[in-house]
């Protein structure tokens, strides 16, 4: 058992060949969510309760696919909204007097 993110990621890193923790972080991160979603909330509880504090910090972090997919589209309508408020940008520069 992997008593730190860092150790299960370098383990994720040397088995698929990967060149750094970020793209082994990135896999994980994946490969978890779906996990997750199909082990259902409950489960996932219990998960992050049998593991290592380090582990479970880290295991509860990952969103499920469908919130990170929710959290992206609200996000997305955030940058539409910001985008029909702004106001309209002048097309001369500024007098100083």
């Amino acid at each position: 058992m992997y008593e730190t993110r860092k150790k299960f990621l370098e383990e994720v890193m040397r088995r698929t060949g990967l060149r750094s923790l970020e793209e082994a972080g990135r896999i994980a991160e994946v490969v978890i969510g779906l996990i997750k979603a199909r082990i259902g909330p409950e489960l996932s509880e219990k998960v992050a309760d049998a593991v290592p504090l380090d582990l479970a910090k880290g295991w509860r972090a990952i969103a499920l696919p469908s919130e990170a997919m929710e959290l992206q589209e609200m996000m997305f309508e955030l940058e539409e909204v910001a985008e029909e408020a702004a106001p309209p940008k002048e097309s001369r520069p500024p007098e100083y007097g």
